[in-house]
């Protein structure tokens, strides 16, 4: 058992069922079913009850704790000899928000993988608040986020900053206001999104950065912030902006890649708060890692504000 993968196990009980299981392991349920099974009649003892969700019996809780400890040993194990055979190898586990993910990564990663591509990476999705506790739990060898405290036992690094606009479609802005749509926005912008009282709005999730800042941004003027749409997916949120459904709050950077999207709508700055901080986090407990430092030099390098990571 000893270098036996217990992932299977794992993220069986963190996903709850077999179905959700399977499809992120990329198994059969079958094959997952069969698995428990034959461990269940190993250990001569029942590990889960299958219910809905699937819950753990004592037993199963004692072999739960056992798998994550020795998944964490077998993790590090093939690091440490990847690290002295073809230069690196294993799984990176790297926290990003969706949307980053499709601004960074296609870049980040094409770079990396010439560097290193013994190593595979595990991209672990989520709001801004999920990223941080993945950083504080030491369940991500690096993650891309807005860290806004002070947070014990993690690393954090800037990155660069990032800045929130809204954006209306040109016929919504025009149909708003009554105004050509430059000109409206171009008062938007010394008047304020008081302007906008009637506008309906896209509203990402409070969790994310992105939501909270239009809450803030609304709240200060003077706008109930009640979305027409509430969404944890920008993309989703900018499609239907585009449709002339209702403003969104998006970072430029995510605009900036979406011109397909985003050709005609109109962008609007916002008050100073709208900008902040985007940085990289890691465990201060974890070791040091070839592929995990050369993952931030590379996020660095090609998007780190000075052209590279400030390590402290």
């Amino acid at each position: 058992m000893a270098l036996e993968s217990w992932e299977w196990f794992v993220r069986l009980m963190e996903k709850g069922s077999f179905t959700h299981a399977a499809e992120e392991l990329q198994l059969p349920q079958q094959t997952l079913s069969a698995r428990l099974a034959a461990l269940e009649r190993e250990l001569k003892c029942k590990l889960v009850v299958r219910s809905t969700p699937l819950t753990l019996t004592r037993a199963g809780e004692a072999f739960l704790a056992y798998a994550q400890e020795q998944e964490q040993a077998r993790s590090l194990m093939l690091r440490q000899v990847g690290e002295v055979t073809v230069g690196g190898s294993g799984v990176l586990k790297v926290g990003i928000s969706s949307m980053r993910g499709c601004v960074l990564m296609p870049h980040v990663l094409e770079q990396f993988h010439r560097s290193l591509p013994g190593v595979s990476v595990r991209l672990q999705e989520g709001t801004n608040e999920q990223l941080v506790r993945l950083a504080e739990r030491n369940e991500a060898d690096v993650v891309v986020a807005h860290f806004d405290e002070t947070h014990p036992g993690v690393c954090v690094r800037p990155l660069y900053q990032e800045e929130v606009v809204l954006v209306v479609h040109s016929g919504l802005l025009e149909h708003v206001t009554g105004l050509p749509a430059e000109e409206a926005a171009a008062r938007v912008r010394v008047e304020g999104l008081g302007m906008l009282r009637d506008c309906p709005f896209l509203l990402e999730t409070v969790d994310d950065i992105s939501g909270r800042v239009a809450r803030v941004e609304l709240q200060r003027a003077g706008i109930k912030p009640r979305g027409l749409v509430e969404s944890e997916s920008l993309i989703t949120l900018l499609s239907l902006c585009a449709k002339g459904l209702g403003g969104v709050f998006c970072p430029t950077n995510m605009l900036n890649e979406t011109d397909r999207l985003t050709g005609r709508l109109v962008r609007i700055g916002l008050s100073p708060d709208a900008s902040y901080a985007i940085s990289l986090g890691t465990p201060a407990s974890a070791e040091a890692w070839t592929p995990a430092q050369m993952f931030e030099d590379v996020l660095g390098a090609l998007f780190g504000d000075d052209g590279s990571l400030q390590r402290k």
